[in-house]
């Protein structure tokens, strides 16, 4: 089931975090070993849905086995889709699909006009998802309130 975190999840929230970060180091720009640093008052922070942020979830069995956020920058006009990660034994079954389907909805209710990203240059899968999802590459990388890795590419989603 897919579902909005709220702040009681946030040690869900942390575990699925740490997973992904271990499991797919090279597909985020933190690591593992910054993250397992996190105060317990960090993570219920990040689990808190507010008007500027939320994460999405895919629930299993007790565990969160899939994940994205949104957040709002100081862009009046945007939302940041970011931490997007699928457990390997639930990936090429639409979840993360689903996922940024739930975000898209989301940023729409929330007045934004746009949902921005970035993708490793080398993660095509990646890519090919966020292409289906009716997103389109851009040309050049646009403002961004985090420092992406250097060769990632862009993409934009116009609400």
């Amino acid at each position: 089931m897919i579902r909005q975190v709220e702040s009681h999840d946030w040690q869900l929230l942390r575990d699925v975090r740490l997973r992904a970060l271990a499991s797919d180091p090279e597909a985020f720009l933190e690591t593992v070993e910054n993250a397992r640093t996190f105060s317990d008052e960090l993570w219920r922070e990040r689990a808190r849905p507010t008007e500027r942020n939320v994460t999405f979830v895919y629930e299993r069995a007790g565990a969160f086995d899939a994940m994205v956020s949104a957040f709002a920058g100081d862009d009046t006009e945007a939302f940041y889709l970011v931490g997007m990660w699928v457990a390997p034994d639930l990936r090429g079954r639409g979840l993360a699909q689903e996922l940024v389907e739930h975000v898209v909805e989301w940023s729409r209710g929330h007045g934004r006009s746009r949902v921005i990203l970035s993708v490793e240059h080398y993660n095509d899968r990646a890519a090919r998802l966020y292409e289906k999802c009716g997103f389109t590459q851009l040309d050049t990388p646009p403002p961004l309130p985090y420092e992406p890795h250097q060769s990632d590419r862009f993409y934009v989603y116009m609400l």
